[in-house]
């Protein structure tokens, strides 16, 4: 009885000191995989109770879940920093591909095996995106031009720089974890935004005509000189930001299942 005790003991001994000495892990999103987002993690413990977590994230060019959802909420509450307009834009057909790597320090609070924890993150991302949008164009009638609506695909490209925090529970059984992301919102700008389309009806329009389509789109979808500066070429428009853009995003729910060494 007396030896079983011991290599009782003995066991928990060995189990606590080989949990400690794992210094390493490797980590994969789950939830992120089932929206084609794809992220993997190294995270390196540099005491008992920080860390310092990298994660690189990619996602390939394709529908956004929730689009029905995303969209209603982006044109009831989508104007922004910058105060763009959401009502002309249409989420919901959008396609969205995403690249970047977001450096944690993560602070893990107590003593026991499944603790809380609160990161600081900083991250880059970089987006390419193709949303249809309705504008509204010129038509030349019986020697008129006529207003007239229409909707074509815009493409963007822009990349952001942004700091934030996240909170959330890691959970560890021995070389097998997994890590509960609850939310982490995060504030920086936006760089290098550009956007164009194309349109027949842009083809042909003098200089007054294309002004009121300009000011026409500026109006319609909020864009403030301040950030933003719009061309009308022969047969399509082209909107690039003259200055750093406000941002503001959100890393949602997330479950990293991880390999610990």
């Amino acid at each position: 009885m007396l030896l079983k005790k011991t290599h009782f003991l003995l066991f928990l001994l060995l189990s606590t000191t080989a949990f400690g000495q794992y210094k390493n892990s490797v980590k994969f999103n789950v939830v992120g995989a089932t929206m084609n987002l794809y992220s993997l993690q190294y995270e390196r413990m540099l005491t008992k109770n920080v860390s310092f977590n990298n994660t690189f994230f990619y996602r390939s060019k394709s529908d956004i879940p929730f689009s029905n959802a995303i969209d209603k909420f982006a044109k009831s509450h989508g104007v922004g920093l910058t105060g763009i307009k959401f009502e002309y834009i249409f989420m919901n057909e959008a396609q969205v591909g995403l690249k970047g790597y977001s450096p944690e320090f993560r602070f893990y609070m107590g003593k026991k095996k499944h603790r809380p924890f609160i990161g600081v993150f900083g991250i880059y991302e970089d987006f390419d995106m193709r949303v249809p949008a309705e504008i509204e164009v010129l038509k030349h009638y019986e020697g008129h031009a006529v207003p007239f609506e229409v909707t074509l695909p815009i493409n963007f490209t822009f990349n952001t720089l942004s700091g934030g925090v996240l909170v959330g529970k890691q959970f560890v059984w021995n070389k097998v974890g997994l890590d509960i992301v609850i939310i982490g919102p995060h504030i920086g700008v936006a760089n290098d935004f550009y956007a164009s389309g194309k349109n027949e009806y842009i083809i042909g329009l003098n200089a007054e005509e294309k002004d009121y389509v300009e000011q026409r789109l500026k109006a319609r979808f909020g864009l403030r000189d301040k950030y933003f500066m719009m061309d009308l070429k022969e047969d399509g428009a082209e909107i690039q930001s003259v200055r750093k853009v406000p941002y503001l995003g959100i890393r949602g729910v997330g479950f990293n299942l991880s390999y610990n060494f």
